[in-house]
């Protein structure tokens, strides 16, 4: 298997059966807070390899959405979400290049670029991923109350867990 995908493969089976497995049963109350949904899979699409064509990129999100989905019940909430999300994902990481650009050889990780730069990508691309997927289960403009509070909350408890996450498993970088 070559050394270059193997991380990858690794990462998208920890942070998929965490996903399902853990944070699916996640309650966090009955009041404000039920509306919260934490989301970690999105992490899997974030790190993928720059050098990548975008079309194999796109088709790799589709595919891990297609399997959350399968979890969760919710058939093409997820997939269309993360096609959108890796559709705009070249986007993002061209608002927040460093003044040197990137590096297609470059891992987006916290080591290569830093913690402000994580921290900064980690919220805008889960703040797109989240809201496509809320957008997508409420599908209707009518309750954008709700709407905006399950995308809010869900996304600061998502990237919260995230970036405690990469401190975690990546103390030294």
């Amino acid at each position: 298997m070559n050394s270059e995908v193997r991380p990858h493969i690794i990462r998208f089976f920890f942070l998929v059966l965490l996903q399902v497995l853990i944070l699916r049963q996640v309650q966090l109350g009955e009041d404000w807070l039920r509306f919260a949904e934490i989301l970690i899979y999105p992490l899997i699409i974030m790190m993928l390899p720059m050098r990548w064509s975008p079309a194999i990129l796109i088709l790799v999100a589709f595919f891990i959405g297609l399997i959350i989905d399968s979890f969760y019940d919710t058939p093409g909430v997820h997939a269309g979400a993360s096609t959108f999300s890796a559709f705009v994902r070249p986007l993002v990481l061209q608002i927040i290049a460093p003044r040197a650009g990137y590096d297609p050889k470059q891992n987006l990780t916290r080591a290569t670029f830093g913690m402000t730069w994580l921290t900064s990508y980690t919220a805008i691309f889960l703040l797109i991923h989240i809201l496509a997927v809320q957008l997508l289960t409420v599908f209707t403009f009518y309750y954008w109350g709700e709407l905006l509070l399950r995308t809010g909350f869900s996304w600061i408890l998502s990237v919260i867990i995230i970036l405690l996450a990469d401190l975690v498993f990546n103390p030294k970088s």
